[in-house]
């Protein structure tokens, strides 16, 4: 800053002194000190004064200016980032509201439910534990659901209905150990019994019809035989693998649940009575 002040310091004396010198020769020189000349003289020595000056101010208000100006500029890209925020927020809701409806939408067209009544639900709560394999649904018997209710989802059989209250349901897991249900062969029409084994594992195939010939994804649906507790025609899994283990007449056959439970957020319940 001293740099700044220190040459037009300078000119502005030498200016001055300048000034008062051209006074006094026109005073001793005996010439009428006219308002003109004066003026004239003035301006001469004024001139660079004022360069000197602007020389001096300019650089400070440019600075002050520049300041006040990046001020203005950094907020308003702070409100620009606020607003921008507000509609990122805004779309995911719009996206979530979306993937819902389509969740909704699609219950409402499943080829394989056909006219059966039902109910559609959200998933509010995964209760796996070692005990028992499960979610909770935000719908109970105020909606009609009752015990033993096959619920699907967009895909096939999610499970069905172990539990009951006003206004939610517990339903247990095709993946759980405890769960079985009849599914029928395409390939030759003859009927098995798909059954649980646990969390992240495979269902497997039990009395399988010997010399049964299984294809990689082939699907396997619930056989809807008498009595039993699931209608005819839900998907339920597909064949990732088949064999015959040495020594045994039966193979072993394991099946992938056709519903994904990491992704599952709507689900239908059926109003299904066994043997109807």
């Amino acid at each position: 800053m001293g740099r700044l002040f220190e040459r037009p310091r300078i000119t502005v004396i030498l200016a001055m002194l300048i000034s008062l010198t051209l006074l006094t020769l026109n005073f001793r020189g005996g010439g009428t000190l006219s308002f003109v000349s004066v003026k004239g003289d003035v301006r001469q020595v004024v001139s660079p004064l004022r360069n000197s000056l602007n020389s001096i101010v300019d650089p400070v208000t440019n600075f002050f200016t520049g300041a006040v100006d990046y001020s203005s500029v950094k907020e308003k890209n702070a409100q620009l980032e606020r607003e921008l925020q507000t509609l990122k927020g805004e779309y995911n809701s719009f996206q979530a509201l979306k993937d819902e409806l389509a969740g909704v939408l699609a219950l409402n067209h499943l080829s394989f439910v056909g006219s059966l009544p039902g109910t559609d639900a959200q998933v509010i709560n995964f209760t796996p534990s070692n005990v028992q394999l499960s979610f909770e649904i935000n719908k109970g018997f105020a909606a009609g659901i009752k015990l033993g209710d096959p619920v699907v989802g967009g895909t096939g059989l999610a499970g069905r209905v172990v539990e009951v209250a006003s206004n939610s349901a517990t339903v247990l897991m095709v993946t759980d150990p405890s769960f079985s249900v009849g599914v029928r062969i395409s390939s030759n029409g003859n009927a098995a019994l798909a059954q649980g084994q646990g969390p992240n594992l495979p269902l497997k195939l039990l009395y399988v019809t010997p010399g049964t010939t299984f294809v990689r994804d082939q699907v396997l649906t619930t056989s809807g035989l008498q009595g039993e507790i699931f209608p005819a025609g839900i998907p339920v899994g597909k064949v990732i693998s088949a064999s015959i283990p040495a020594g045994s007449l039966e193979e072993s056959v394991s099946v992938k649940p056709v519903v994904n439970y990491a992704n599952l957020q709507y689900v239908k319940v059926l109003f299904w009575t066994p043997g109807g």
